[in-house]
């Protein structure tokens, strides 16, 4: 859920005449050109904590502490799971909470401030969320538009709660400009990091040995791995990317030989241990830089270990081993009408004039396939006077759903149908745009309009409905279990299987669990499945892919297939419908070479960076190791991101320069590539 609310904070009094009104504003802007020319010095001068964002100083400026440059752990916002930009309006605040790694302090913030919007004069204050002052920066020129400035700002000063600050940003405009009447007056930062000093402390237990900020966990599985052992790695890939959402952290699966001691991983790192054995969670060398958590246990009982992390209940494991006699689960199937506090989504908003509430809901947290879903949508709000207006319309997609004007009841009760052309695949998405029109003339003493949706709102799903094809139907079509089966082509199927898992993980906080089978109980079942093997083992399956083949001679599943000679074949990763059996597939195969796949997953993590922003249906890459996203059949509603770059070709961008007599296929798929797009428009 996302709110955006408008930036004023008037105070009201009614029965104020228009006379009155004018003096009061006459005042009000001789005191703003007063704090213009003084308040400046006051915070250069006398104030701990300032910061200032000048081009090209290089030296500490007046009133900060010598070494405030010293080295210390830089660590950008979206690896603490924040978002690098924010835009502030005057007298309006935003927090965070920045999480802080083990045994560190948070100790300046830095980032850009871009050309301030309307605004003459003014300084960002930044406080902590005891509501203590902690630093201010002035705000450079309005002038040019697109100029940006880095800024550095001590936050040594501000109280850690837990193992995280709460810092308040509040922008403050000095240069006496109507905010009310006048043209907004907006501030934006950008590139935000937070430095960070201090040592951390060895691991020393199960609680403290994955923390609340990490980058990395290798997780080394025997290279003669059984079921049960990929089985657990998956479980743990799948829980990390899940619980450390929507900080991205870096999960890779190594095959060593068993009994293997790892190599060091500290810092924000880690190295974790999956092999049958004595059941029970093992912190071996604890306290030393070459602590790391062993995972063990006989047959299915290794993914019970995993039942304190799947549950959220590791800090309480304060020693150096845990066993799991009975592994437990806190996920619960949803019914067929949730509460809006059951999914924990909602928003709120002040304002005068405009604003947008979006509300945004995880389809898997809704449980097994829906077509058809009815919102009774609650809501309460400050009652609209006489001759007073205001309005909501609500949008899902790009179609409007439901409009009203605002009376003063001060109430909503909207009902109202979202089919499944409204329905994304991974998200169901509402925007509520509301408008709010005093009859009194503009002005300081304006009113505001608050607007808040009631948790007691509901969605009604009708199950049922066709499985989705295509990238946008995962994680909704593995929820909340899915099959796993790899066909053992290749040594490195598990690490290539643990990053599909972990890519689509990361796009809920629902638990996917994966259970490995072999090949052709994935094949014929009536579940979702990741299934990673050779073309040619397909082709001894009932499935039936977009893209098939073996070696260079390769099918595509065109309403006429279509059969092209490629050299040296084609990798993919595939996302389609199996419609027979009523479920939804992932396959990730090669018609020659294994090394194929090996860009694929370098595109996810590298150009893309988000299972979600992949279009079509087949991610695919030949020879010469161009990835390139395609639409083979029609995947239905799939809401897809403007494309950049090289995105957005088909599947004759696979072969080009291989055989170039192949080019009607460009214009064949290309065509249907367009009509693809046009089914919709994905919104982050």
């Amino acid at each position: 859920m996302h709110s955006i609310g408008s930036a004023w904070s008037p105070v009201h009094e009614s029965g104020v005449n228009a006379p009155f009104q004018r003096i009061v504003a006459a005042v009000r802007r001789k005191l703003i050109r007063a704090m213009v020319l003084v308040l400046p010095a006051l915070l250069v001068g006398s104030v701990a904590g300032s910061a200032y964002a000048q081009p090209g100083d290089t030296a500490d400026p007046p009133g900060v502490a010598s070494g405030a440059n010293e080295a210390g752990v830089t660590l950008p916002w979206p690896v603490l799971g924040l978002q690098p930009r924010m835009d502030l309006y005057p007298d309006s605040s935003q927090s965070v909470s920045v999480q802080v790694p083990s045994g560190l302090t948070a100790t300046r913030l830095r980032g850009l401030i871009h050309a301030p919007m309307n605004i003459g004069a003014g300084y960002l204050e930044i406080s902590d969320g005891n509501g203590k002052f902690v630093a201010a920066v002035n705000l450079p020129p309005a002038v040019p538009p697109t100029a940006v400035t880095p800024f550095d700002a001590d936050i040594s000063a501000a109280q850690p709660r837990a193992s995280s600050i709460n810092l308040s940003f509040t922008l403050r405009a000095l240069d006496g400009a109507d905010p009310f009447c006048g043209p907004t007056q907006r501030l934006t930062l950008s590139d935000l990091a937070t430095v960070f000093t201090g040592i951390q402390p060895p691991v020393a237990s199960i609680a403290s040995f994955f923390p609340p900020v990490l980058e990395q966990v290798t997780i080394y599985a025997p290279t003669d791995a059984a079921a049960a052992e990929q089985q657990a790695v998956l479980t743990l890939v799948s829980t990390l990317a899940r619980i450390y959402n929507p900080i991205r952290i870096n999960i890779s699966v190594v095959s060593r030989p068993r009994g293997t001691v790892p190599p060091p991983a500290s810092g924000l790192s880690r190295a974790v241990v999956v092999e049958t054995g004595p059941p029970g969670l093992s912190v071996e060398n604890a306290g030393t830089l070459g602590a790391y958590l062993r995972v063990s246990g006989e047959g299915d009982g290794i993914s019970d270990q995993m039942s304190l992390l799947v549950n959220g209940l590791q800090p309480l494991a304060q020693s150096v081993t845990a066993r799991i006699d009975k592994a437990g689960s806190d996920a619960a199937l949803a019914g067929d009408t949730v509460t809006f506090s059951q999914l924990r989504v909602g928003g709120e908003t002040t304002f005068i004039k405009t604003s947008i509430l979006r509300v945004g809901i995880d389809r898997t947290s809704l449980g097994r396939r829906f077509d058809h879903v009815q919102v009774h949508l609650l809501a309460d709000y400050t009652p609209v006077q006489k001759d007073d207006a205001a309005t909501v319309v609500i949008r899902s997609g790009d179609l409007v759903v439901y409009r009203a004007l605002l009376d003063s009841s001060g109430r909503l009760d909207a009902t109202f149908d979202l089919d499944s052309q409204m329905l994304g695949k991974q998200w169901i998405d509402l925007e509520l745009a509301l408008t709010y029109t005093p009859h009194q003339v503009c002005g300081p003493l304006m009113a505001r309009m608050s607007f808040g949706i009631d948790p007691r709102s509901t969605l009604t799903m009708h199950r049922g409905g066709a499985p989705l094809g295509g990238f946008a139907a995962f994680p909704y079509e593995f929820s909340p279990r899915f099959l796993v089966a790899l066909d053992g082509s290749s040594p490195n199927q598990l690490a290539y299987a643990a990053r599909v898992v972990a890519a689509i993980a990361r796009l809920t906080r629902t638990e996917l669990t994966p259970q490995v089978v072999d090949l052709q109980a994935a094949s014929n079942a009536n579940s979702g499945a990741l299934i990673v093997a050779s073309s040619k083992a397909i082709t001894q399956t009932s499935l039936n892919p977009p893209v098939s083949g073996d070696g260079s001679a390769i099918n595509f599943a065109l309403p006429a297939e279509l059969r092209v000679n490629i050299d040296k074949g084609l990798g993919s990763i595939q996302a389609f419908a199996d419609t027979s059996r009523n479920r939804s597939v992932v396959l990730v195969t090669t018609t020659g070479e294994w090394t194929l796949v090996d860009p694929l997953f370098g595109y996810i993590d590298g150009s893309v960076r988000d299972w979600s922003q992949l279009t079509g249906d087949v991610l695919a890459a030949g020879a010469g190791g161009t990835p390139t996203e395609a639409t083979i059949r029609p995947v239905g509603n799939v809401f897809e991101p403007p494309q950049s770059g090289a995105r957005g070709l088909v599947v004759g961008g696979v072969v080009a320069g291989v055989l170039g007599a192949i080019a009607v296929l460009a214009a064949i798929l290309f065509s249907r590539r367009r009509r693809a797009r046009a089914a919709g428009n994905l919104e982050n």
